[in-house]
């Protein structure tokens, strides 16, 4: 390139930045003022919308509430805050302000709205739909789906719908034929999800007749029909305890019994009413709030930057046909590609947090990064019906996506999901997943080649309260079985405290699972399993397997569960303890509690199967194996650091490692690690 040429280019650089607009946004402005300063900015950010540019910025005032969905065309702008910091972030916000209530009768209040309502907020706070029972759950004696294949005709499945039969019903001081139509019910229909459906027949016998087909037509399993908790709502008539309202849809009013029967005039009282927030693409999006969509806070497309923002309180109670079924506060949309998503915080949102929907061939890498997720999902049947809801990130299709050192809490369902092959699950912390619902993960993953390492992953208890008849299969780690999947690698991860299993591996082939420590899982600290009843299975898996802790914590726990139908490759340096017995591995056909258990001992293990670990390790001393002392305490303790730098943890008393070395005053971990130790010594 010549210098005249050169300079050329650089002029042109220049001009366009220097020609870059910044729109100011407040809702004390007017869309009169041309909004190029903060003295005159516009009022509403469609307006915005309409003028930016190119390389422009739109500001939202920090402190202003813009109560708008917004579609920003132009691509390559940025949208960020201006205005006093010490203010809360400017709100992008679904909802509509509920003024003017009157009292109704007793201490329930009635107010119009000018909105399709989704959900209620009180200072900020979710506020319940009124229902029955007010707490708890009503139990399926059973129920049965119209089976119609889904090939059949549409109108076909339109109508198809499900029928309940709980007795309980008919113990309501009301109860009637008919009482119960038009009312939702928000069903526990399987392990792993909810389902929102309406009510189309009632008998006063206790069956209620639902629209629309379920999500699983052809049903699940028919020997699997009782106990299922289901609870009703959106009915007028049980508007009874503070903090409920309803919303009649005919005649748009609001009623609301507020918390501690206060006048709602005195309070901020907010419904969701718009679908979806603010939709970009090829942009960066900073420094704002969105809450309180019903389907979609932030939707982004392209090459875009998500960062600094805050999501709160979006999703709906969705039905299956209905659009999103429950929503998400980020979605990345199909033909995004190079996305960054990182230091946001998402809060109390009803279904998803972080989905991507984006093309599974797409080159290009995405970072989920630094993000703080609480509280997803955790509302049961308020987060949309189906599988692969309450979610805090999915990625449902999407490839090369690396998430990364992300802190989730409190999950409904799993905290990290893959659906698509050749993405990463690296550095993240997630306490608390599978809290409302079962059947799932921490880390779950429905595909080949995932990557999940040096993760943490505490107390995936599993939902059992609302639950019918069905084992707690929440796991720390599981990689699907329901295909051949392959070539996952799962290392260095610390998993611990489920209510099942920590890696659940079945049906997997050529794996390296390495160097994790599984401790203090409710069934099995390792499960192996394959698909040897069925016809042409594969019982060769070809894993590598090596440097793994599996530590049994509690007598009830053991370390291994394999079924003998299946070679499993190389077992190598591993671990396997239970200092309270010494039959520590589980052989049996099909799943853990559908076929007749065989423990062994460590040697007796080693001595039958050719492809069992030959070097490996166990318990150096055992816990007093008296039979009059059924639960003897186990003194060990997992220690564990959770930072991204090296810590040392002082240590009370003396205690040893799992080789018996002496370990006293402290230990050092590096970040993202953990270590078992077994108490020798109290303190002084």
């Amino acid at each position: 390139m010549n210098k005249p040429t050169a300079i050329l280019l650089l002029l042109f650089t220049l001009a366009g930045t220097a020609f870059s607009n910044i729109f100011y946004v407040s809702s004390s402005g007017s869309d009169d003022n041309p909004g190029l300063s903060k003295d005159k900015p516009l009022k509403t950010l469609a307006k915005a919308a309409e003028k930016v540019a190119p390389g422009d910025k739109i500001l939202l005032r920090h402190g202003d509430v813009f109560r708008e969905s917004v579609a920003v065309k132009t691509k390559n702008i940025e949208l960020n805050a201006y205005g006093p910091a010490d203010e809360d972030l400017p709100a992008v916000s679904g909802s509509v302000e509920i003024t003017g209530w009157q009292p109704y009768k007793d201490k329930i209040y009635v107010a119009k709205a000018d909105a399709d309502l989704g959900y209620l907020f009180v200072n900020g706070k979710m506020m319940t739909i009124a229902r029955y029972p007010n707490a708890g759950w009503l139990r399926t004696k059973y129920w049965q789906d119209k089976r119609l294949s889904r090939r059949a005709d549409p109108n076909q499945l339109r109508q198809a719908n499900t029928i309940i039969t709980c007795p309980e019903l008919a113990e309501h001081p009301r109860n009637a034929d008919g009482y119960w139509l038009g009312a939702n019910i928000r069903w526990r229909h399987h392990s792993w999800w909810y389902e929102t459906r309406t009510v189309i027949g009632y008998d006063s016998g206790g069956r209620l007749s639902l629209d629309d087909r379920s999500f699983a037509i052809e049903g699940p399993f028919d020997w699997d029909k009782k106990g299922w908790g289901f609870y009703l709502d959106n009915k007028l008539d049980q508007l009874d305890v503070p903090g409920e309202w309803y919303f009649d849809r005919d005649t748009k009013k609001v009623y609301f019994y507020a918390p501690d029967g206060a006048n709602p005039n005195m309070l901020l009282v907010e419904g969701s009413s718009l679908s979806e927030g603010l939709s970009v693409t090829d942009a960066t999006v900073k420094n704002i709030c969105f809450r309180h969509q019903k389907d979609i806070g932030l939707e982004i497309d392209g090459t875009s930057v998500v960062r600094h923002c805050r999501f709160e309180g979006i999703g709906r109670d969705a039905k299956v046909s209905e659009r999103g079924a429950g929503g998400a506060a980020l979605r990345v949309a199909r033909s995004a590609r190079n996305v960054r998503i990182s230091h946001n915080t998402f809060r109390n949102n009803f279904n998803l947090a972080i989905t991507f929907q984006q093309d599974r061939d797409a080159d290009g890498s995405s970072i989920i990064e630094r993000n703080v997720i609480e509280n997803t999902g955790m509302v049961p049947g308020y987060g949309g019906s189906g599988s692969w809801h309450a979610v805090a990130i999915r990625i449902a299709t999407g490839k090369n996506v690396h998430v990364r050192y992300n802190r989730i809490e409190n999950t409904g369902y799993v905290g990290i999901l893959f659906g698509t092959e050749g993405n990463f699950a690296e550095y993240n912390i997630i306490k608390n997943a599978m809290a409302t619902l079962n059947d799932g993960g921490g880390i779950y993953t429905n595909c080949s080649r995932s990557t999940i390492r040096h993760n943490i992953i505490l107390d995936t208890k599993g939902g059992m309260e609302s639950s019918g008849t069905w084992a707690n299969i929440s796991h720390a780690i599981w990689p699907e079985f329901l295909r051949e999947f392959k070539e996952n690698i799962i290392e260095y991860n610390t998993c611990a405290g489920s209510g099942g299993d920590g890696i659940f591996l079945p049906n997997n082939f050529d794996c390296i699972i390495r160097n994790n420590v599984c401790y203090n899982n409710e069934r099995y600290q390792l499960l192996l399993t394959g698909r040897g009843q069925q016809q042409n299975a594969n019982p060769n898996q070809n894993h590598i397997i090596t440097g793994n802790v599996l530590y049994a914590a509690k007598p009830t726990q053991n370390a291994l569960y394999f079924d003998p139908r299946n070679d499993y490759g190389t077992l190598k340096d591993n671990y396997f303890c239970k200092p309270s017995a010494a039959e520590l591995i589980h052989e049996g056909k099909s799943w853990p509690g559908t076929s007749k258990i065989t423990p062994y001992t460590l040697d007796a293990w080693q001595e039958k199967y050719p492809w069992a670990d030959k070097s490996a390790k166990t318990d150096i001393q055992k816990i007093s194996l008296d039979p009059n002392q059924p639960n003897p305490a186990d003194s060990s303790q997992l220690f564990i650091n959770d930072t991204e730098q090296t810590k040392t943890i002082p240590l009370e008393g003396t205690w040893r490692d799992l080789d018996g070395n002496t370990v006293a005053k402290s230990i050092t971990l590096e970040p993202y690690t953990s270590r078992i130790l077994i108490r020798t010594k109290p303190e002084n």
